[in-house]
């Protein structure tokens, strides 16, 4: 099978994982795309990951970017219809039928249960990228405080930012 293949099917196959977003897939890409496959080097890994959550756009350009990087642009392009394409149907269908489905109590229900799993796989993913780069017990702490603080004061991002770089340039040596 041929590498934008092989990547393609892998897309589609965490696609099905995302919800709660696309960075909910990144421990389970990392581990395959680094761990497992060797299509990427870790550094090279957080390198996409990093610009795919500084550029404006969804989080799944990740899968995009990977999927460039590999198999050149249109590669790129394929691997991110891969990834959105028939999940996207599949929303678009579950969403029609929802209600229908459902009692509106049962909804809610649902949605506060699966509240609690998205925050545990997009924790998972900070970890994980922080870990694999042997990153300090400095830099551990600040992704968890920025994590807390994100989730429960409502701060900018921005600020987030701005104030775990200013720790990290004072511990610097």
């Amino acid at each position: 099978m041929s590498l934008l293949a092989q990547v393609m099917l892998t897309a589609l196959g965490l696609s099905l994982m995302s919800f709660g977003g696309a960075i909910a897939i990144v421990p389970e890409l990392f581990r395959i795309a680094v761990e497992s496959r060797s299509w990427l080097t870790a550094e090279r890994f957080a390198e996409l990951y990093a610009i795919s959550q500084a550029a404006p756009g969804p989080n799944a350009m990740l899968v995009g970017l990977i999927g460039w990087t590999l198999t050149g642009w249109i590669g790129g392009l394929a691997v991110m219809l891969a990834f959105v394409g028939p999940t996207s149907v599949l929303a678009v269908l579950a969403f029609r039928r929802w209600a229908a489905w459902l009692p509106q109590g049962r909804q809610a229900a649902i949605r506060e249960a699966l509240l609690p799993v998205s925050v545990g796989l997009v924790a998972a993913a900070g970890v994980l990228i922080a870990a694999s780069l042997g990153a300090s017990p400095l830099v551990v702490g600040v992704v968890a405080a920025v994590a807390v603080l994100g989730g429960t004061t409502g701060a900018h991002p921005l600020v987030l930012l701005l104030g775990g770089a200013a720790i990290g340039a004072l511990a610097a040596p």
